[in-house]
């Protein structure tokens, strides 16, 4: 990409791809002849541009069209479909060495080099050049499923030893033109070429041109800003490409760091008509375009050496679950590796080090990397410890050591802020303490010892903020711990998290959601009661043909299957499963063949029992597992049109990346693991798990709630125990949704009174509320849709986009209202102190937030699934959907008629505002009509 100009030569940017056209005579007859037709294809609103490596997909797709390296690694088939395109960076101009190609080219081909950048010139005019272009670079993208191409170094013929330029500007036009003879629906943005405009315009789908209003001087390495003389230059040229109907993208360059000074470059760029992009100067950053993406990423380090499974680590365990309920996604990383090498301003919101010592930092150089995001104006939060010897924090950090650590001493409480004391206070304690002293920041707790020595152990700082231990989690007896500092709020102000749209996986159309699922393991086991048959049938003829809600039933297909442990009762155990998934509320789902214990474990033994239910002639293998446990199901045990890709992990719940992988390879929804079990009697945060855990890019879906296994003391003693998940269902609701209700459990419910009580007890429980009932595979959907979801500042309003599994956003009460209710917002309803925003089907929504309620009609709350949503004026049109008995409610229908299922339009409504009508399961059709 051009990095900076004066009126008539380019320098070029460092990363770029040659196109090489093949020369068409027919084309070179046309160059002085109309350009070519292109389709309509839709003007676009944003654009981005990202030259660099580990792509963040997601974010990207807040764009319309997104410029990417293509060498980079990134394919249309890998970024996917939806509202937003990948376009192809490719290099008309200049060839650099490190191209795959570039060993190809012939010197004939060759005019001059770029010396800032270290390229060769290519010669337009050149007929050899321009068939190699084509058919070496276009055609292979082309066929990878590129369908737009950014042109670069257009004006790189320039630089070439000065003569008539009329041959070579003659060839560059007809490289362009050649594009779209060979492909017609070829989609091509111009940078610059403003020499040839004129003879190809009807073929161009935008034109760009860099350094508006900030620059990078290649030659210096200096950012800065664009001289008058030349940004007046470059509009004159850009004007009339605006004012031809064609839309325009200027690029410019900021260092990173100065997020304020791209954001305002980028609104200048936009005052003026233009499609922005700011960004440093490599583009390998998620730079401000026409939306801004808020960061919804935060990278969390810890020290591999606390535990053999990230899962288990203090940050995953407490730190995790907080920043899943602000909004944000957890990236883990083991600072013991080294760090990542990438520009994150932009991209992440922030960084938590959560270290277990003051040296966990030493091999991967956390101070130097820690610099780096100081600079980038990234927050960063130090839980615990520093990770870093106290003598050796950098100076520009504001913390400084005073003296040496005093150890065995009395410590009491000199100053605490209200942030303090969240579920504990700060107990005066004998313990270590390390003499830090703020020299700037907000000091949230200062202790000392009886000799008077004082450390200040928590703060917001310009750069983040810290708590030292004890103060973050305090650990108490057994596995109970309970938080020190409230970190909701020391999170959302040390990371300087703004307020936005948070994507909420607890609700759908304001209404908790409802789910239940089954472990298979039990399923063989013999009900204890005179006459009592297998757990299997018990199960289906007390539990699941009573209450009839959707439920994800899963086997362990080595119990039932003919090569498993019970051959002999093959045909009995599969009669009964077969009977289970033939209840058109039952989802099916595989338990695994040989239920692992422990499943690192077992991969790692090589295949040896031991860490598994022992199966005669088995040896364990991850494709029978997942794959094979499921294919025997679906060739088996389904009624047609029934097909099971849900798999329920077993044991400890802690699989490999490689298991993880497995499941997304063969569309298969996993889900388990994870320990939410806070009760009356451990009511802390910490008892509550967070979504789930990334293992080497693989997110593993943990389960809302815990089974009766837990509340059971392991199924020991207390089989009436698992009526105590209703405290779990409270808890998790109030003062905060943390959590949608599931249901949990397994077989081995349906053996005992006193469990099958307990279980009648929850389902009743849950059947008395107004909750929204799905399946736990639509749940899987939604937090993998939660980490997809893309927040992004599109003037004074927003713009959402993910795949359209998730429709549902909280905001604080007092942040106002959504709206206007358009095609996009289906209406809000308010829990606790937040608002729930429901948003219409579908993978994009646009919205602001008001300080009044608009007054067209809308949702305040569905207990089932909105599958269409239309508004004509204050008309509105809803298909819904659900497993259950289904209400509606809806407001600002004061004076409306309502009509059901396309039947006659019922009378026009009392002078309330809102109304609430009932229907069968099933699907239906409401309008509205306020005329």
């Amino acid at each position: 990409m051009i990095k900076q100009s004066d009126k008539t030569i380019s320098m070029m940017r460092p990363k770029r791809l040659m196109i090489v056209i093949r020369w068409l005579l027919a084309v070179v007859l046309a160059c002085s002849a109309p350009a070519l037709a292109a389709p309509d294809f839709g003007a676009p609103r944003s654009a981005a541009f990202y030259y660099g490596t580990n792509h963040p997909i997601d974010e990207l797709k807040a764009f319309d069209l997104v410029v990417v390296d293509p060498d980079s690694g990134i394919t249309p088939s890998s970024y996917g479909a939806g509202p937003s395109e990948l376009f192809a960076y490719v290099s008309v101009g200049e060839t650099n060495p490190s191209r795959p190609y570039a060993g190809r080219i012939k010197p004939a081909w060759i005019v001059g080099t770029n010396g800032a950048w270290g390229s060769m010139v290519m010669d337009p005019a050149n007929p050899e050049w321009r068939t190699f272009f084509l058919d070496r670079v276009i055609a292979p993208l082309w066929e990878a499923g590129y369908k737009g191409f950014f042109l670069d170094t257009l004006d790189s013929y320039q630089l070439a030893t000065k003569r008539d330029d009329t041959p070579r500007e003659e060839g560059l036009a007809a490289m362009i033109l050649a594009i779209k003879t060979r492909y017609p629906e070829a989609k091509l943005i111009l940078n610059r070429g403003f020499e040839v405009f004129e003879r190809v315009k009807r073929g161009v789908y935008a034109v760009a041109a860099e350094s508006l209003f900030q620059r990078y001087d290649a030659a210096s390495g200096t950012y800065g800003e664009v001289p008058e003389e030349d940004r007046v230059w470059l509009r004159g040229k850009l004007d009339p490409v605006k004012a031809g109907g064609i839309p325009v993208i200027a690029i410019d360059y900021v260092p990173p760091g100065k997020r304020d000074l791209a954001r305002t470059t980028a609104g200048r760029i936009q005052e003026l008509g233009y499609m922005p992009w700011v960004a440093d100067m490599s583009l390998a950053s998620l730079g401000v375009g026409a939306v801004e993406v808020m960061p919804r990423r935060i990278l969390g380090l810890y020290d591999g050496a606390e535990a053999s499974d990230p899962a288990f680590t203090d940050l995953h365990r407490f730190g995790v679950m907080p920043l899943n309920y602000l909004g944000y996604r957890v990236e883990l990383h083991d600072m013991r590796t080294p760090l990542p090498d990438l520009i994150m301003d932009g991209r992440y919101a922030g960084v938590v080090v959560w270290p277990i010592s003051d040296s966990s930092g030493n091999k991967s150089n956390l101070t130097k990397w820690v610099l780096r995001r100081f600079e980038e104006r990234v927050p960063v939060v130090f839980m615990d410890s520093f990770g870093i010897p106290p003598g050796s924090l950098p100076e520009n950090m504001g913390v400084e050591l005073t003296g040496q650590a005093v150890t065995n001493s009395r410590i009491k409480v000199v100053v605490k802020d209200p942030m303090i004391g969240f579920e504990t206070p700060p107990l005066p304690q004998v313990g270590s303490l390390v003499p830090y002293r703020l020299t700037r920041g907000r000091l949230l707790l200062k202790i000392a010892d009886q000799e008077g020595v004082a450390s200040d152990a928590a703060a917001i700082t310009d750069w983040g903020g810290y708590v030292l231990a004890p103060f973050s989690v305090l650990r108490a007896f057994g596995d109970q711990a309970f938080w020190v500092i409230d970190p909701f709020r020391f999170f959302r102000e040390a990371l300087r998290l703004p307020e936005m749209p948070v994507p909420d996986t607890t609700t759908e159309n304001g209404v908790r959601l409802l789910m239940a699922h089954v472990d298979g393991d039990g399923f063989e086991n013999r009900a204890e009661w005179q006459g009592g048959g297998y757990a299997g049938s018990e199960l289906r003829t007390r539990i699941l043909e009573k209450y009839r809600i959707p439920v994800t039933v899963s086997v362990i297909t080595g119990l039932i299957a003919p090569n498993g442990i019970y051959p002999e009762k093959t045909a009995e155990f599969e009669k009964i499963a077969r009977e289970i998934f033939a209840l058109p509320w039952v989802e099916p789902a595989s338990h695994s063949f040989s239920h692992p214990f422990n499943w690192q474990a077992v991969e790692n033994s090589e295949g040896h029992s031991g860490y598994n239910r022992p199966i005669p002639g088995y040896r364990f293998n991850l494709d029978a597992e997942i794959n094979g446990s499921l294919a025997y199901i679906n060739s088996r045990l389904l009624p047609q049109g029934k097909k099971a890709r849900v798999f329920q992990w077993s044991g400890n719940c802690t699989p490999s990346s490689d298991a993880i992988a497995m499941t997304y390879s063969n569309g298969i929804a996993a889900i388990n693991g994870g320990e939410t079990i806070i009760t009356d009697s451990r009511p802390s945060m910490t008892a509550v798990a967070p979504l789930g855990i990334y293992k080497k890019g693989w997110f593993q879906v943990f389960a809302p709630n815990q089974n009766e296994n837990v509340y059971t003391n392991l199924w020991t003693d207390s089989f009436y125990g698992y009526r105590r998940v209703l405290e779990t269902f409270r808890l998790t609701d109030t003062p905060r949704r943390m959590k949608p209700v599931d249901i949990y459990y397994h077989f081995y419910s349906a053996t005992k009174t006193s469990s099958l009580k307990s279980l009648e007890t929850v389902y009743g429980w849950a059947a008395g509320k107004n909750l929204n009932s799905i399946f736990i595979s639509d749940y899987i959907e939604k937090v993998h849709d939660f980490n997809r979801t893309v927040v992004a500042r599109k003037g004074s309003g927003w713009l959402i986009r993910n795949s359209g599994a998730l429709r549902e956003f909280r905001i604080s009460a007092s942040s106002g209202y959504p709206g206007p209710f358009n095609r996009f917002v289906a209406g809000f309803s308010d829990h606790n102190d937040q608002r729930y925003l429901h948003l219409a089907p579908g993978e994009e929504a646009e919205f602001s937030l008001l300080p009044r309620m608009d007054t067209a009609p809308y949702i305040i709350s569905f207990n089932g699934q909105l599958k269409r949503l239309a508004r004509t004026g204050r008309d509105l049109t809803i298909a819904l959907q659900g497993h259950v008995p289904l209400h509606l409610e809806l407001g600002n229908v004061s004076g409306c008629s309502l009509r059901m299922d396309r039947g006659a339009p019922g009378p026009v409504l009392p002078v309330q505002d809102q109304v609430t009508v009932g229907f069968p399961e099933g699907e239906h059709e409401v309008s509205v009509s306020c005329q």
